[in-house]
């Protein structure tokens, strides 16, 4: 029995360990006076029907920032299957390009790069064995959700930002600081300054 526990044990200590790092809590400022929002004015990437439906489904308990997490951000899992980008935990870069070409790719500043940065982030997230790490749920009520599309999302998002096209670009040193906040592990959606998304 004790064989059993310990065995147990040892494989959710390595499921925690083996997955994406956690964000560090100086990520998190919710009183930031400059955003990744107003340092490159992108469009939104998911339609309001989908953010909508996904919000509505979204768990309310979220960890706090810093805290390893157990599974990966069920909002983003959400959008990703909403527009068929997601299934059977695999990325269909195919989908996402095609949703995407009304969203973000109708900027015609940031359309020839959307295509680039989905494949690369689809190739770079499902290669990582990080990503591929079973999720357990923090609910018992519901499955747990994948890491894949939240490190996507994060991926595309924070590609897209550091080569925010000088059209949409706001240059000032607190943009460049978030840059170097990107390139330092932090979050996009953290940059934000509302705090993580779950």
């Amino acid at each position: 029995m004790f064989t059993a526990v310990l065995i147990v044990g040892v494989a959710i200590a390595g499921m925690v360990t083996s997955q994406p790092p956690a964000p560090d809590a100086s990520c998190f400022q919710p009183d930031r006076t400059v955003t990744v929002d107003d340092c490159c004015r992108m469009p939104r990437s998911v339609s309001q029907t989908v953010m909508d439906k996904c919000s509505a489904q979204r768990p309310t308990q979220m960890p706090a920032p810093g805290v390893p997490r157990t599974e990966g951000c069920c909002m983003m899992q959400c959008i990703l299957t909403e527009i068929g980008g997601f299934a059977n935990n695999v990325l269909n870069a195919d989908a996402i390009k095609s949703s995407l070409a009304g969203t973000l790719g109708a900027d015609p500043a940031l359309a020839p790069l959307v295509g680039t940065t989905v494949d690369s982030c689809a190739r770079q997230i499902q290669n990582d064995p990080a990503y591929a790490v079973a999720p357990i749920s923090a609910s018992p009520d519901r499955a747990g959700c994948s890491f894949v599309p939240q490190g996507f999302m994060n991926c595309l998002h924070s590609t897209l930002f550091k080569s925010c096209p000088s059209s949409l670009w706001t240059e000032s040193s607190d943009c460049q600081g978030l840059k170097q906040k990107l390139d330092s592990g932090c979050p996009f959606f953290a940059l934000r300054g509302r705090g993580p998304p779950n």
